[in-house]
């Protein structure tokens, strides 16, 4: 939703080494702005536009500390100023993201295990200078364009927030176990309290659950993944193929499908089918090959997919590998339901000789779902399309003329 309410921070982040557009104006700090006060001790950089201009600004107050020397887009001078309740401004020099980036450490706001210094980077289109200071605070564990820079730069995804939403034992003793949502902002700002230049209530867009209308936090986390580039054009060509009604249904999951790197295979639920794989109790290393996964389908064949929850590790691995069962634990991720429906055809067609099916009929969310998921499979294993016609039929509204959902209880 457009309208939630987060507690915004602008903070000083002190340089401690400098590019050359700045050896003359030490001490300086850069002025940063996040409405994720919570991710701070996951800061590993923080991002700059190229192409924006920055300045050096002196702000002058009329209390202690009476003045403050720092960095931030150019075109946000004033209102950081009036942010700040800052009685005047000087501008003291102008020089590109480009130039801030050649070379500028600083410290970072919590000094854990990922070090005390940190880099000014170059950063993506999403640094803008539309609002606060045109400086990004960097968290790779903690959004997707973190994550992204932090790929191209070799920042580590650090990511201190366990399954619970609580921060680890990683964030040092002050933090550890506080849940990143409901309690850790009072204790942030404790610690951060010096370098805060100001803080306000801030509405902005922010992801929450569709199911239980509750905010949500991005956090990286390892996942297995089934990517689709090998045979993308063929996904494309087998659309082409296929009939669609009505025809924008083409161009929708066409565009789709074009626009997708990776498929997300594995969730974390406590239902589902599980994902076959062992990890190694001390080095965290997968152990899945062909013959421990044609013996766990013999097994689910025989007593179902629950027996992985139940049979003993030692049941679960072939022969030459149970010598080894006291050296792993089970894999509990289980597999995206898209997978499972998306393989239908496997099970009810092609089982019977009936691949492909004359017709789909579904929604239009399943452009993104279970049309797609179908198609992806089956051209990796099949080279055509599960269908030869996809049928899209509309929703039945409310009163109100909303979507009846199971979620929204109309």
């Amino acid at each position: 939703p457009e309208n939630h309410v987060s507690r915004s921070v602008f903070m000083a982040f002190h340089i401690k080494s400098s590019a050359p557009c700045l050896y003359e104006l030490q001490p300086i700090d850069l002025a940063i702005w996040t409405t994720t006060p919570w991710t701070l001790p996951a800061n590993l950089a923080v991002s700059v536009n190229a192409d924006i201009q920055y300045a050096a600004v002196d702000y002058f107050f009329d209390h202690a500390p009476f003045r403050r020397r720092l960095v931030v887009a150019e075109s946000l001078i004033d209102q950081l100023g009036t942010k700040l309740k800052a009685n005047h401004s000087e501008k003291l020099k102008t020089f590109s993201g480009a130039d801030l980036a050649q070379g500028t450490f600083y410290t970072r706001p919590f000094n854990n295990e990922q070090g005390k210094y940190a880099q000014v980077l170059v950063g993506g289109d999403y640094v803008t200078a539309d609002s606060g200071t045109g400086l990004v605070h960097t968290a790779p564990g903690h959004g997707y364009d973190d994550y992204q820079t932090g790929l191209a730069y070799g920042l580590n995804v650090f990511s201190p927030v366990d399954d619970r939403g609580r921060y680890t034992a990683q964030v040092g003793d002050e933090l550890k176990g506080l849940n990143v949502l409901t309690q850790a902002n009072e204790q942030i700002f404790q610690l951060i309290q010096k370098d805060v230049l100001c803080d306000e209530m801030y509405a902005h867009r922010y992801p929450y659950d569709w199911r239980t209308k509750k905010p949500v936090i991005m956090r990286a986390t390892s996942q297995w993944f089934a990517s689709i580039k090998p045979f993308r054009n063929e996904s494309l060509d087998a659309i082409d193929q296929v009939s669609w009604v009505p025809a924008v249904g083409e161009k929708r999951i066409s565009s789709m499908v074009l626009g997708r790197e990776d498929w997300c295979i594995s969730r974390q639920r406590s239902w589902g089918v599980p994902i076959p794989v062992f990890y190694h109790k001390d080095s965290g290393q997968h152990l899945m090959n062909k013959e421990i996964l044609q013996h766990v389908i013999n097994i689910v064949r025989e007593y179902g997919s629950d027996a992985w929850w139940s049979m003993s590790i030692e049941e679960l691995l072939p022969e030459s590998f149970k010598d080894q069962a006291h050296n792993y634990v089970k894999g509990n991720d289980t597999m995206d339901v898209w997978f499972d429906s998306g393989t239908s055809w496997a099970s009810v067609l092609k089982r019977r000789g009936l691949l492909p099916a004359d017709l789909y009929l579904e929604g239009s969310d399943q452009h993104r779902g279970w049309f797609q998921s179908s198609l992806l499979t089956s051209v990796a294993v099949n080279a055509y399309a599960p269908y030869k016609t996809v049928l899209t039929h509309g929703f039945v509204l409310d009163e109100k003329g909303m979507k009846m959902s199971k979620s929204l209880g109309n």
